[in-house]
């Protein structure tokens, strides 16, 4: 038979933790919505940018520009990756490493030599405990991440590429869908994938355009190139925005759906040992009145 007391300190024990979790779920689903806002604001703003870009690649020069400009080498690589800062949400983090991996994997089976630039303190832990050497590290940034981060992630980034140190830079982040499912995803930064670029726009384009709507119709100042080189390094800010942005969002939905099983989970576990205890409650009051009949029969005799 159970110990009632042992019991009672188990499913107080556990009731206090269910309404902590309770409460990092109520946090995370109010978390969600402002995420997911960021999303959808940041989202077209990105797609505008890709199209211009696709069309102002059509200008001559436009292959020179040292941010599409491809090197003539293909050996180093440097992958950024963006992980959380805090546990208790889930595979979110386990799951990005993984694809983290692989992408080094990858590339080093092939001979490529990787750089490695983390963002959050999950991902800076696990490679640093595995031994491997971490090219830039930034924490404290997936809570809310601010533009100003972006840019400061970006600059290093372009810097690194534009010294000729590393001949393609490759994010590695978690694609927002829903609050339930998330996806980790792979995406060059640089040197700018024109090709796919125009892809997406001529796939992109509406039914019933106007035919000769281009943006080479018109005439730049200062000019073309210009205004080529301004627009990419907008463009690649918000990349590392738009992935910080969905980085936060995924992290807060694994969050919540991680904190909404665990509090299912409490609340079965109090019902468990609740049964439990009113079962070892009813043993022991049996016990008693058997011994209180025992000892009455007895003082009779």
């Amino acid at each position: 038979m159970q110990d009632t007391k042992e019991l009672r300190n188990r499913i107080k024990s556990v009731s206090g933790m269910g309404k902590i979790i309770k409460a990092m779920e109520m946090v995370a689903s109010s978390k969600i919505r402002k995420a997911q806002n960021r999303i959808f604001e940041a989202r077209p703003f990105m797609e505008k940018l890709e199209d211009f870009i696709a069309e102002l690649s059509n200008f001559p020069g436009a292959a020179e520009n040292p941010f599409i400009r491809e090197h003539d080498s293909f050996k180093n690589i440097l992958i950024l990756g963006i992980t959380a800062d805090r546990g208790l949400c889930g595979g979110y983090n386990t799951n990005m490493i993984k694809q983290i991996n692989s992408k080094i994997t990858e590339y080093e089976s092939s001979g490529k030599k990787v750089k490695l630039n983390i963002v959050g303190a999950k991902g800076k832990n696990h490679f640093k405990y595995v031994g491997m050497q971490l090219n830039e590290v930034y924490e404290n940034l997936t809570d809310y991440p601010k533009f100003l981060d972006a840019r400061e992630i970006s600059d290093n980034l372009m810097k690194e590429y534009l010294s000729d140190s590393v001949d393609m830079v490759e994010i590695c982040y978690t694609r927002f869908k829903n609050a339930a499912e998330q996806q980790t995803v792979s995406r060059q930064i640089l040197p700018i994938p024109l090709a796919q670029l125009k892809k997406n726009q001529y796939s992109g384009q509406k039914e019933g355009s106007k035919a000769g709507e281009s943006i080479t119709d018109f005439i730049f100042e200062p000019s073309s190139h210009e205004v080529l080189l301004s627009l990419i390094t907008e463009y690649i800010y918000t990349i590392v925005y738009d992935a910080l942005l969905e980085s936060t969002a995924s992290e807060t939905g694994a969050r919540m759906t991680a904190m909404r099983s665990a509090s299912d989970a409490s609340d079965e576990m109090v019902k468990d040992l609740t049964r439990k205890y009113h079962r070892a409650r009813q043993q022991q009051i049996t016990i008693e009145i058997a011994e209180i009949a025992s000892g009455a029969e007895a003082l009779k005799q």
